[in-house]
């Protein structure tokens, strides 16, 4: 289903939308709790109803960490049918911790540590972006840096490219499995928005938004600040690709049979002066800009003490970056809020939230049902009732630069004791981070164990 053809669910009426009791959440099982869960949620994301593209929860992290291997890793990584790891939605839920995953590979290879050198380098430009939003916070959704061009960029996304429609196999193939099942591999994304941004002229913010709606791994962090380096609000230059690129990388997946005429097929010279000598994106003109419809939600029914809500003095709020089981409190009730500010504003794909809903049946199965909560709606509003109805004062949560989760933090500290936690990062670093190879020589013994005999000359294909 297309960006502009997902429908927003929305119930016929408030009296219609579902009101799930406590037990209904904790133990819906099967297809039928996708269903359930859609009910829930009705007016608050997009595409088809369904079980998502990889199981979610911690087993199921676990089972791919154990069962990757990244022996060719290295060479391979940059090709679209290379076995990569499918670690990055578990890490981005907090399913699973990126220090397990360095302790895992540092282990798996002790012998030979440089066979997972490459793939642990890569492991840390996750903790390099994370370190990118926890120093600019929310204005890491605006430009870091001026661009490194002149051409101006237009704020709406395109009719064409809403529907995954453009007429190129290649940019089109992207787009299909961005809105079927949001596991575009690394390389294509790089490619779809260096067409978005360059090619067509379209803002890299209305990009970030498509991705973080529909990829399965969709952040802040990694996100915006990806889609700067490909503008070069991030970076020193933008970044952009020709034909052979794809061609190469991809093993012809589109160019073999491709008969359309390629805006793509230039040396890289050619495409510099196209791109950023006449002032215009050479593609600016194609479709016509869509409107940024939003959809209204209705949240679900809050829990009430006569509903049986548990008597607690504290609340563990597992929030969508933490997922897991980390916080023990023993006695404290867990909670979990789908966020219905963000599904107003850029509704997320249902099959994001079905990842999200089986990691929480599995964190929910060891615990009481009176003990777990999950509700809709606006995070600080209903965990300071939830709160109320429990007799909870204080609140236990993970830390997280995530801008949501810190504002949550903040609006809860005006009426209770809220205890953050610490949350597992990769390395420490001093100082603004702004260049990867910069804070690479600064933590690379942190990653490895060792120093590397050498730096690449790219960190960023």
């Amino acid at each position: 289903m297309s960006h502009s053809e997902a429908a927003y669910h929305e119930p016929e009426s408030t009296a219609e939308a579902t009101k799930m009791t406590r037990l209904d959440w904790i133990t819906a099982a099967g297809d039928d709790r996708y269903a359930r869960l859609a009910e829930a949620l009705a007016g608050g994301f997009l595409g088809d109803v369904g079980p998502p593209p990889m199981p979610g929860g911690r087993a199921a992290a676990l089972k791919h960490l154990q069962g990757y291997d990244l022996a060719d890793y290295g060479r391979a990584r940059n090709y679209l049918d290379a076995p990569v790891s499918r670690l990055s939605p578990y890490l981005r839920h907090g399913m699973l911790s990126i220090v397990e995953v360095r302790d895992a590979i540092r282990k798996r290879y002790g012998s030979e540590p440089h066979r997972g050198e490459e793939f642990l380098r890569q492991l840390a430009w996750r903790d390099f972006f994370d370190k990118v939003l926890q120093w600019h916070g929310p204005g890491l959704n605006d430009d870091l840096e001026d661009a490194k061009h002149h051409v101006p960029r237009a704020s709406n996304l395109p009719t064409d490219i809403a529907a995954g429609n453009t007429g190129l196999p290649c940019i089109d193939g992207m787009l299909a499995e961005l809105f079927a099942d949001g596991t575009l591999h690394n390389h294509e994304r790089l490619w779809f928005a260096a067409y978005l941004c360059h090619f067509r002229g379209i803002s890299w913010k209305v990009g970030a938004q498509l991705f973080r709606q529909y990829l399965l791994d969709g952040d802040t962090a990694s996100n915006s600040s990806s889609w700067q380096w490909v503008e070069s609000t991030f970076a020193a230059k933008p970044y952009f690709m020709n034909k052979e690129n794809i061609d190469k990388f991809s093993a012809g997946r589109w160019c073999r049979d491709c008969r359309v005429k390629c805006p793509f097929d230039a040396d890289y010279d050619t495409l510099q002066r196209r791109l950023f000598d006449t002032g215009t994106a050479p593609l600016h003109q194609l479709g016509r800009m869509q409107a940024n419809a939003k959809p209204e939600v209705q949240p679900l029914t809050r829990p009430s003490p006569a509903n049986g809500v548990a008597e607690t003095s504290d609340l563990i709020w597992v929030h969508d970056r933490a997922i897991h089981d980390r916080i023990q409190v023993p006695g404290a009730t867990v909670a979990f809020v789908f966020d219905g500010d963000v599904a107003r504003t850029e509704p997320p794909a249902f099959h994001r939230c079905a990842f999200v809903w089986d990691g929480l049946l599995e964190l929910f199965a060891a615990r009481e049902p009176a003990c777990c909560e999950v509700s809709f709606g606006m995070p600080a509003e209903e965990l300071a009732a939830l709160a109320e109805a429990s007799g909870a004062t204080t609140i236990h949560v993970e830390d997280h630069p995530e801008p949501n989760v810190q504002w949550t933090i903040a609006t809860l500290r005006k009426r209770f004791d809220v205890v953050v936690h610490p949350r597992p990062v990769l390395t420490t670093y001093a100082g603004e981070p702004k260049r990867f190879s910069r804070y690479w020589e600064k933590v690379a013994h942190q990653v490895l164990g060792y120093a590397p005999k050498s730096s690449p000359k790219k960190y960023h294909q």
